[in-house]
């Protein structure tokens, strides 16, 4: 590739288009991210739906590929930044592609090439690469305007890259895929993508360092008191050890900040993964109070997890320390094993606590629940509800939460741990220091008893907040816990072009129960839609409509039966590949308007970043839906923000979104449930003029 050589970046660092999934595989499996290898055989990336491909293979790895697209100005800051990723560099000559594989960013770039041999280049060579198709036809009028302003020659280049910069700024450019692992991988997996335990070690190697320096300064000035023979030396020699430990303590800091934002990350990451992966049904049966409930822990956990967990490892780290110092001390078996004591006591009365905790969850849930319910339905209750009856289950949720006592004795035992530990293990000195011991082993012991008592009153000022977070992981845990199945990953088979009476699904034999052992609710029959084909499906309410086109659009798992989507089941297609073949507009009340943008609300289901041509179309088809003048009414346009915190919909222009989302995935199959009751008869009209014109089968469902 000429542009590689220009750009000093060698044909060898290099991997062809067509060695994109091995260049994947083999990234990921040098990154560490790759447990599944994925198929042998993974073709060639079509033209148009490459990115699709690339996910579906990187599902089959237990990873994500995820489409980068920057505008020229962030390009440098992407690269420096970026790793593991793949970057797409294209010659402005012949238009051909190549694939580079980083490894790390940075000022040098570490890559891996198809040799399996790790190399450094430079950042700037390798942004100069990707940006160059957009650069080239720039690069000989500039080169005229320098030349024409007689700029120095040695300067031209320089002045060459900060005018190529300034024109390409707003410029958007798909540079490639970074890779990571799956949302729904486990904290571990996530742990190591973060280097979140080199941060940990560092942190208690800076807190060994920080403790041993303190120690070392006050065993120092100790020994000096005890001896009565204080020197400006020494209390020079003691200063300086304080303060050498200053930036060891400073440093430690700025890794637990660190450290606590990347956890806090990771748990927020694993807790959407797991929730997403959880059954529609199971959600839904929760209800408001408990969905707040679960949010109300999972921020608790992120207020506080990081903080109390990298505070509790300094404090275990002082108490390590503790027992290592107090070892070399006079009498210090006696006091190492008065520790261990102490310690076993203090996990037993956290037992206790854990135990007493659990009946005020509960009370702190239903609590929670009965809050929820009684906002929800204010009106309800003004209007039908005996006035005399409206704060009987509050009151009696309220009780239940205030009764336990047991947890506020044992609390206050925990918090009286250090200093009762001080005088018991000051006493134990006493006999000994009768027998006149060195000062040196005095003080050793004297400076162990203080830093364990330090390492007590840590672990006692985290009591609760590790109260807090064994309550809230006992909420949470389950659903952080939640895998995605791995039959969501499936292959990758492109939706081929088709025309009208090409067979698009089939159906037959489907059994569908809410429960096991209950009564089913879809059984038997059959069900063949074509390219072309326009089916309304009516029944009496609680006939089963929606859960067939749920189960139709892969939301839910038939018993028994078989539903292939162009004779692949969705098994084989997984999760992606079916809703790209099959699409659903839910009811309106399961329906939801995200607060963002109605550019985001139209597109979510397509492509996000948008590309111009996103926006375009899903302008043209708000306008063909008679959405054309909220467009124009709002003051931002599509950039409008829209739902609970932005611009009110009205619910007629909601329906019209629902229905403009589902349609812009492009899928040939839209199932429409009962999307067009708000519509009034001449809106109505239009709309479904719109939804037959561009949809290749639709499957519409409506009460008789």
């Amino acid at each position: 590739m000429t542009t590689t050589d220009r750009l000093a970046i060698p044909t060898l660092y290099l991997w062809h288009t067509e060695q994109l999934a091995e260049a994947l595989e083999a990234l990921g499996r040098r990154c560490g991210l790759i447990t599944v290898a994925p198929a042998n055989d993974h073709g060639h990336p079509p033209a148009d739906e490459r990115d699709a491909w690339l996910d579906a293979i990187a599902a089959q790895c237990g990873i994500e590929a995820e489409p980068v697209r920057c505008d020229n100005a962030e390009l440098d800051d992407a690269v420096r930044r970026a790793g593991p990723a793949l970057f797409r560099l294209t010659s402005p000559e012949t238009g051909d592609e190549a694939i580079i594989a980083v490894i790390s960013g940075g000022r040098r770039v570490r890559i891996l090439t198809p040799q399996r041999e790790e190399r450094l280049i430079e950042a700037r060579a390798l942004v100069d690469a990707i940006g160059m198709v957009q650069a080239a036809p720039l690069r000989e009028p500039i080169d005229r305007l320098l030349r024409r302003m007689a700029i120095a020659e040695e300067r031209q280049p320089r002045a060459a890259q900060a005018l190529l910069r300034e024109r390409l700024a707003g410029v958007a450019i798909d540079i490639g895929w970074l890779i990571r692992p799956s949302a729904g991988a486990t904290i571990w997996a996530h742990s190591r993508y973060f280097r979140t335990w080199q941060l940990l070690i560092l942190a208690g190697i800076l807190t060994i360092i920080s403790q041993v320096l303190g120690a070392a300064g006050w065993s120092l000035i100790g020994r000096q008191a005890l001896d009565d023979s204080f020197s400006m030396a020494t209390v020079l020699a003691w200063l300086l050890l304080l303060l050498t430990a200053i930036p060891f303590q400073a440093w430690r800091t700025i890794v637990q900040r660190r450290i606590g934002r990347t956890i806090s990350g990771i748990i927020k990451l694993r807790l959407l993964a797991g929730a997403a992966a959880q059954h529609p049904d199971a959600i839904r049966h929760q209800g408001t109070g408990a969905a707040l409930a679960l949010l109300v822990d999972a921020d608790e956990i992120d207020q506080t997890a990081a903080a109390s967990g990298v505070a509790l490892i300094g404090a275990l780290t002082q108490l390590a320390s503790a027992a290592a110092i107090m070892l070399y001390a006079v009498n210090g078996i006696v006091l190492d094993v008065l520790l261990g004591g102490w310690l076993l006591v203090i996990g037993l009365l956290l037992i206790g606590v854990q135990r007493s905790s659990r009946a005020i969850d509960v009370a702190r849930r239903r609590l929670t629940n009965e809050l929820v319910e009684a906002m929800a339905g204010h009106r309800t209750r003004l209007a039908q509800e005996d006035p005399a009856r409206w704060h009987e289950r509050e009151d009696r949720a309220l009780a239940d939460y205030i009764r336990p006592l047991a947890l506020d004795w044992i609390t206050a035992l925990l918090q009286s741990a250090p200093g009762l530990w001080l005088i018991v293990a000051l006493a134990a000195l006493i006999p000994t220091a009768r027998e006149n011991p060195s000062a040196t082993t005095l003080g050793l012991a004297i400076g162990g008893i203080i830093l364990a008592q330090q390492g007590i009153a840590g672990i006692a000022a985290a009591i609760n907040d590790i109260i807090s977070l064994g309550r809230a992981w006992g909420s949470i845990g389950p659903v952080i816990r939640t895998r995605e199945e791995r039959v969501d990953a499936g292959i990758f088979s492109p939706v081929r072009a088709r025309q009208p009476g090409d067979p698009l699904l089939s159906a037959r034999g489907l059994v569908y129960r809410y429960r096991p052992g209950g009564q089913p609710v879809l059984r038997g029959g059959e069900l063949q839609i074509a390219i072309g084909d326009r089916i309304l499906l009516e029944s009496p309410s609680g006939g089963g409509k929606s859960t067939l086109a749920a189960v139709i659009a892969g939301l839910r798992h038939p018993e028994a039966g078989l539903l292939l989507a162009d004779g692949f089941d969705r098994a084989s297609l997984g999760a992606a590949g079916w809703r790209r073949r099959v699409v659903m507009a839910p009811q309106f009340h399961e329906n939801h308007v995200f607060s963002g943008t109605f550019a985001f609300n139209l597109l979510m289901g397509r492509r996000w970043p948008a590309s111009a041509d996103d926006l375009e179309d899903a302008e043209t088809l708000c306008r063909e839906l008679g959405l054309g003048p909220l467009l124009d009414r709002m003051p931002a346009g599509m950039q409008q923000h829209v739902g609970e915190t932005g611009w009110q919909l009205s619910h007629g222009e909601r329906s019209r979104l629902f229905l403009a989302r589902a349609i812009l995935q492009g899928a040939p199959l839209v199932i429409l449930d009962e999307s067009a009751g708000a519509l009034d008869p001449e809106t109505l009209e239009r709309a479904l003029a719109c939804v037959l014109q561009r949809a290749p089968a639709l499957v519409l469902i409506a009460h008789p």
